[in-house]
């Protein structure tokens, strides 16, 4: 029996404290907190959508950065385990549109309450509001921690301290320190799912549109392509489509995003469906057309960009002025000043680099005993249950794994 030791009461620290009691090992865990997954609650509002319900090839579809990494945990813990881990202890999942998964209560307290039942029931011991302070290492074996009450000594140190995200939860980025400390390299942290923050100032906020073509630039090099749905916001924009852009493109310093708002059609499309919309309906004001095509507000916003007279009929539109609303609809360029930063990220991305870790075990190359898992890692992914289940599987390899005399 070893003496584990588990830093953080989130996802992947709950996960790797119960895997290491199933092995018959002593574990505690420390939390700074008062209350252990506090981040875990506020995921999905408070619903916490635990995973994603789809084939391990489409999950690594979304995963953003070294999904390789997690080939091989994977084939020990997957999303599908998750759901049927989740069953087996009595919390069934329920499945919303693009696979994502939510406990049938609808309560994100309902995880946490089973993890912490689980960790009582195989004798975890709890340290609560205990922060720790540093890692003990000697000749490149881990040997304890410190925290702000004391020192312990330990056979095996998991870190579970997450990101930088969610600053008021406890993610302080201590992690990253621990390991910078110990020459064990870090890539460079930036806010991850994030709003997108325009020079331009419209009059658009709280307006969503859905199927909207999405293209990021740097110069003259396109750095991402995609369709989805935004939101306007009074900053700039937002919604899935936007969330999902940032973590591709926010270290490559972007400088403009490009909406195309039919992206079904053409230009010459476009133009052609607005010139028989006119010719149907003549002597209407152009406004009143183009609120067949597109929602009133951005109408409005379209009419002023361009300089056109609101008050302009169809039969008085020229074809130049016909033409450059059909560019702008397929071509709504806005000049990107930054991004939000980590009190409104959902994620980080970067972390501790994953060639620094032993993919089967979480174990540190260059540490003995000494594991990091979750969001301290160099992995993120899109919205949908995919991040949690990193945490949860990266946590249960870490645990897992935990052998007398091989750690």
């Amino acid at each position: 029996m070893l003496k584990v030791c588990v830093i953080g009461g989130g996802p992947s620290g709950l996960m790797a404290a119960y895997t290491a009691s199933l092995e018959g090992h002593q574990v505690e865990l420390f939390e700074k907190n008062k209350q252990l997954g506090k981040k875990l609650q506020l995921t999905g509002h408070g619903r916490c959508n635990v995973t994603n319900n789809c084939s391990k090839d489409e999950f690594f579809k979304h995963v953003v950065h070294n999904e390789k990494f997690l080939y091989s945990s994977f084939s020990q813990f997957s999303n599908l385990d998750m759901i049927q881990f989740l069953k087996s202890h009595g919390l069934p999942t329920i499945e919303e549109d693009h696979g994502r998964m939510f406990p049938g209560s609808n309560s994100s307290q309902d995880v946490v309450l089973l993890f912490v039942d689980l960790l009582r029931k195989n004798n975890v011991i709890l340290h609560m509001d205990e922060a720790c302070t540093d890692l003990l290492v000697e000749d490149d074996r881990v040997v304890g921690i410190k925290t702000d009450k004391g020192t312990y000594s330990f056979d095996v140190v998991i870190v579970a301290t997450g990101g930088k995200s969610f600053v008021s939860t406890g993610s302080s980025g201590d992690g990253y320190q621990w390991a910078q400390n110990l020459d064990i390299k870090v890539s460079d942290l930036y806010p991850g799912l994030v709003a997108l923050r325009t020079k331009e100032d419209f009059d658009l906020a709280g307006l969503s549109l859905s199927n909207v073509g999405i293209q990021i630039k740097k110069g003259k090099k396109v750095l991402y392509k995609e369709c989805g749905d935004i939101l306007f916001t009074h900053e700039g924009l937002s919604g899935p489509a936007i969330l999902a852009m940032s973590s591709y493109v926010i270290n490559s310093k972007p400088e403009r995003i490009i909406l195309d708002l039919i992206c079904d059609k053409s230009i010459d499309e476009v133009d052609m469906l607005l010139l028989e919309r006119m010719n149907h309906s003549s002597n209407k004001k152009l406004s009143h057309i183009l609120e067949t095509m597109i929602p009133k507000r951005l109408v409005q916003y379209v009419m002023n960009r361009l300089y056109i007279d609101a008050s302009l009929k169809a039969n008085e539109t020229t074809k130049a002025q016909r033409r450059s609303i059909s560019e702008l609809l397929k071509c709504l360029s806005f000049e990107i000043a930054n991004f939000a930063g980590f009190d409104q990220a959902m994620i980080t991305v970067g972390g501790i680099k994953t060639n620094q870790i032993q993919p089967q075990t979480m174990e540190a190359k260059k540490i003995k005993g000494l594991k990091f898992v979750g969001e301290v890692l160099d992995l993120d992914a899109q919205t949908g249950g995919y991040n949690l289940q990193i945490a949860w599987t990266t946590g249960y390899v870490a645990g897992s794994t935990i052998k007398e005399g091989a750690n």
